[in-house]
């Protein structure tokens, strides 16, 4: 059950409420799993023990999910698991590694916490609810369905509520338990729910170690990327430019000889044809140097681009554009590649009927998102077009995430961190700040 994201304050608590019933069943099986994990302990100095007790860790890292997927969505954050590779060896080594984990206590830890403070937690939660919930409606049941004998009636002791008249004495009582359920109960679940996701999510250097070794692998595949890119470079130029240049030598040598040999007519043939070569070669090079850095971003700017890809796209593309400013030129031209790989494939795979296009700046990040209105099901699979966009995004810190139902539609979000450069320092034909505009 996912908390609805609302302004409304009684749906927001009523989701709530439903959120506190289900992590009070998750907190009564951590009081199983805990008197488990201790009857598993004690049973550990036994070859028995051993199987136990990597079951009891596998059971409590189950358990430490679901707490995770249940407090991330209280919560509206995501809480990445911080457990440690298990190797695949014998079973005692496994259970080493599994003990070894420091992840693995604080799964503990908050286990015994959850099996006896969250109990109460969950318990004082709802028991307002309830308290407030039943007083308020005392009178009428005790008008309709209860008799005046009924224990639950009179367990006050010190005054005999048996008539639905005395029992409207109650109702400020009631409406303080209401009060504090509904002024300090969130909050209250609040306050528990960031001490679980502190003990369950990856400790601050976890989390170093996690990016550390991430930045290592962009970096390696950004090598890789640029080694593959000056080979082609290279290949283009040898094939191509290199190839009709060699051609266009070759030709002016024999009009050269043909002028020697007192022909022009046949020597000013073959400089027509060598000067048709040179304009070929020279729209090879030009062609080349569009790959490395397209003259369209130097002359107007990310945005510009933007509006030649929607021009020249063979569907219609709304481009919504929302730049407070120029961008550096290196993020500029990852997200200019990254962006017209993915429209290709919208081109390509998608089956759409019109395609909308947002940029701007989002908390220090330029933010892309490409929607289309396809067939749905991409993904940035291993080796396909938009895994090269990950990478080529990875080697700015950027993101990239795909949202793509079967049926569609599918929405592509590229984030990476950046601020634009201040209008005095900005060159060229690029905009100004806070033109916000839409162009089909």
């Amino acid at each position: 059950m996912v908390m609805p994201q609302t302004t409304n304050p009684m749906t927001r608590r009523l989701a709530l409420l439903g959120w506190s019933v289900r992590r009070f069943s998750l907190t009564l099986a951590a009081a199983v799993l805990l008197v488990f994990a201790l009857l598993t302990g004690a049973l550990v100095v036994f070859w028995i023990g051993i199987p136990l007790a990597v079951a009891a860790i596998l059971a409590i890292r189950g358990w430490a999910r679901l707490e995770r997927r249940s407090v991330g969505e209280q919560l509206r954050i995501d809480i990445p698991e911080p457990y440690k590779p298990v190797p695949r060896t014998r079973l005692d080594q496994r259970a080493l590694a599994l003990i070894r984990d420091s992840a693995t206590w604080r799964d503990v830890a908050w286990l015994a916490i959850d099996a006896t403070l969250g109990l109460a937690v969950h318990l004082v939660y709802l028991g307002l609810f309830g308290v407030a919930v039943y007083y308020l409606v005392q009178p009428v049941l005790l008008a309709t369905v209860l008799d005046a004998s009924h224990p639950v009636v009179n367990d006050l002791r010190f005054y005999d509520f048996d008539t639905p008249a005395k029992t409207l004495l109650l109702m400020p009582l009631a409406l303080g338990f209401g009060a504090a359920w509904w002024r300090w109960g969130e909050l209250f679940l609040r306050w528990y729910g960031h001490l679980g996701a502190k003990l369950l999510g990856p400790t601050v250097n976890a989390l170093l170690t996690a990016r550390v070794f991430e930045l290592r692998e962009s970096r390696d595949q950004t090598v890789d990327h640029a080694a593959a890119e000056l080979r082609r470079i290279e290949r283009d130029l040898h094939d191509g430019a290199q190839a009709r240049i060699v051609a266009l030598s070759l030709t002016l040598g024999m009009a050269e000889e043909l002028l020697h040999n007192a022909q022009p007519d046949e020597a000013a043939k073959l400089v027509g044809e060598a000067r048709e070569a040179c304009s070929e070669a020279l729209n090879e090079v030009r062609h080349i140097a569009r790959g490395i850095h397209p003259p369209v971003l130097a002359d107007r700017g990310f945005s510009g681009a933007l509006q030649a890809m929607s021009l020249d796209h063979p569907l219609p593309v709304a481009v919504v554009d929302r730049l407070r400013g120029p961008l550096p030129a290196p993020v500029e031209a990852a997200a200019y590649f990254a962006a017209n790989e993915v429209l290709t494939n919208i081109a390509k795979h998608a089956e759409a009927t019109k395609v909308r296009v947002l940029a701007g700046h989002v908390d220090g990040e330029l933010l892309v998102e490409i929607y289309d209105d396809g067939r749905g099901g991409a993904e940035a699979a291993p080796g396909g077009g938009l895994d090269g966009v990950r990478r080529r995004l990875g080697a700015f810190d950027g993101t990239l995430v795909v949202v793509s139902p079967a049926g569609g539609p599918t929405i592509v979000t590229m984030k990476i961190p950046c601020e634009p450069i201040p209008l005095a320092a900005a060159t060229g034909g690029h905009r100004a700040a806070g033109d916000d505009r839409t162009t089909d």
